[in-house]
């Protein structure tokens, strides 16, 4: 069965949203080189373009050249870079603005589904659970907890990038384990006396991490990003490696670069390592012995640029030259500060949980929305699974009073499990659901999401009964059921459905599936509640029961 969103509404209420655990954030793409013109297309439903933020949206239904002005774009779209042909898949808020220099392209996402891409691209869907788990937290605290991308002054801003050089993503389809991964831990960040940590991550640290003042002096006070032996990571393997790169080359590379380099390279010597033993400084030794001093991480990514980044794996090396060719010999993949993922995973083969894992690569975090809680806490209520902040002792009666009242409204035919998942606050609802946050509630498959406590507050009877009811009638629905007879027959089965709304089949679906506004979403589930309530008395209950599974008859709709 196609999963959808099956919404709840909040009467009219304003509300304030902060940063309790995600916010959208901006992502520069096509970092990596600059796109001179560009294409926009469609490739879904509700794509639209735009000349200005607040100006009117028209549907995108061919696709668009831009290599002029500025245009703004919405829902499925694809942006080709015209040269490169390069593709961007997203359905998100896109900005595109000409420059002297080429054009600034911006997309905008929620927190959660930044972190799914990135996950997507740095992880595996064969990894275990809790990695991938600990790698969503990592890659969310990251990307919430400041800048780490730069525009040049005058261009779009943006605090993320599409490339490594921020942390590299995947836009598309999301695996269903990394989907799961990033939905268990939503809203959780790293904190370090009060503040959120400064984190970071790498393939393998070739048995010991690196500290990050190592790397990044303005990070030396960061007592949580230590050096430490990592016992787990090589017992998978040790990632050792060999490149070599000809003397001669490699002074070409120098060249480009801008170094003071010798007339011809004799010898390549280490003189600085940090506490993990990777190497900091060397000199290139001139063949009278005059040395020329380098940073270990500049030659790592010159020699990266010139003939790519498998080359020099991390600064974890051995170096000699022989033979007229610079010889490394070297462990590990990347920088090596915070997390392992090679570490990660074996932690998780050998059951280790997500918060174990992330506690012991960032030694003194705690793990929470904000500095003062423990995050997703989970407790079971008879058949039923709660998660939320652990405030919802006082719902307990309430939630299993619901479920009572529902099997009984709707007897089940299939055992069901539910999750209820409270918000800790309306930001992260939005972020779980996709949603609007004028929304109380959103049920998929299992799950019923809730907005706050605080929020529902003397409508937690009512919330619980309706989800409860979706949960129910989702349980029998096939994909030929229309969205409009599973909502209206929630509504009836609820007791809402007093509304003579009426509204043509087509565009009943399409208002559901795609409201511009909560007054149109409104409209529609009290239409779809009429149509229901007046095919029940027609043809009974048990009828149209049956059509969640066969379809609605020809001539019915």
């Amino acid at each position: 069965m196609k999963a959808v969103w099956l919404l709840t509404l909040l009467p009219a209420l304003a509300m304030a949203q902060s940063d309790g655990g995600g916010r959208d954030v901006n992502i520069a793409m096509f970092s990596t080189h600059a796109v001179h013109a560009a294409t926009l297309t469609a490739t879904g439903e509700g794509a639209w373009t735009a000349t200005c933020a607040a100006c009117a949206r028209r549907p995108l239904t061919t696709p668009i050249h831009f290599a002029k002005g500025e245009i703004f774009a919405g829902g499925p779209v694809r942006v080709t870079d015209n040269a490169s042909k390069e593709t961007r898949n997203a359905s998100g808020q896109w900005h595109l603005r000409a420059t002297a220099n080429g054009i600034d392209i911006v997309l905008s996402l929620p927190s959660e589904r930044y972190v799914a891409a990135v996950v997507a691209a740095e992880g595996s869907p064969s990894e275990k659970p809790q990695a991938l788990e600990a790698l969503a937290i990592v890659a969310r605290t990251y990307a919430l907890n400041g800048r780490h991308w730069k525009p040049r002054a005058g261009h779009l801003p943006a605090a993320l990038c599409d490339s490594t050089q921020c942390q590299a993503m995947r836009l598309g389809h999301i695996s269903a384990s990394i989907e799961t991964a990033v939905r268990s831990s939503t809203g959780e960040t790293m904190w370090f006396h009060g503040r959120r940590a400064e984190v970071f991550f790498s393939q393998h640290c070739g048995g010991e991490t690196e500290a990050a003042g190592a790397v990044w002096p303005t990070l030396r006070t960061a007592k949580y990003l230590a050096a430490h032996p990592d016992t787990f990571c090589i017992r998978r393997d040790k990632a050792a490696w060999h490149t070599e790169v000809p003397t001669a080359q490699l002074m070409e590379i120098a060249h480009a670069e801008g170094w003071k380099v010798p007339v011809q390279l004799a010898d390549l010597r280490v003189t600085q390592r940090s506490p993990s033993h990777r190497v900091l400084k060397l000199d290139l030794v001139d063949q009278d012995g005059t040395r020329f001093p380098v940073a270990a991480s500049s030659l790592r990514l010159a020699i990266g640029r010139a003939l790519g980044w498998n080359r020099v794996r991390s600064d974890l090396y051995d170096v000699a030259v022989r033979n007229d060719v610079v010889v490394f010999d070297g462990l590990g993949h990347g920088h090596g500060v915070g997390l392992c993922q090679a570490g990660a995973s074996e932690m998780a083969v050998q059951g280790k949980s997500a918060r174990e894992i992330v506690e012991y690569y960032f030694t003194g975090v705690s793990v929470g929305f904000t500095p003062n809680d423990a995050g997703w806490q989970q407790s079971s209520n008879g058949p039923l699974w709660i998660r939320s902040v652990g405030n919802d002792a006082a719902y307990q009666a309430a939630i299993q009073h619901a479920w009572a009242e529902a099997a009984k409204r709707f007897p089940m035919q299939k055992t069901l499990t539910p999750e209820i998942v409270a918000a800790p606050s309306v930001e992260i609802f939005r972020q779980m659901t996709a949603s609007p946050g004028w929304l109380l509630a959103a049920t998929r498959g299992n799950t019923v999401v809730l907005q706050p406590w605080s929020i529902l507050r003397n409508q937690v009877d009512s919330v619980l009964l309706h989800e409860f009811l979706h949960l129910c009638v989702e349980s029998e629905a096939g994909d030929k059921a229309p969205l409009w007879l599973r909502e209206g027959l929630v509504e009836y089965l609820a007791g809402d459905a007093q509304s003579s709304e009426t509204m043509q089949a087509a565009s009943l679906e399409t208002a559901l599936r795609h409201p511009s506004t909560q007054h149109e979403s409104q409209q529609a589930h009290a239409a779809a509640a009429a149509k229901v309530r007046g095919l029940v008395g027609r043809y009974g209950i048990t009828s149209v029961r049956g059509w969640l599974a066969s379809g609605v008859p020809s001539g019915i709709a």
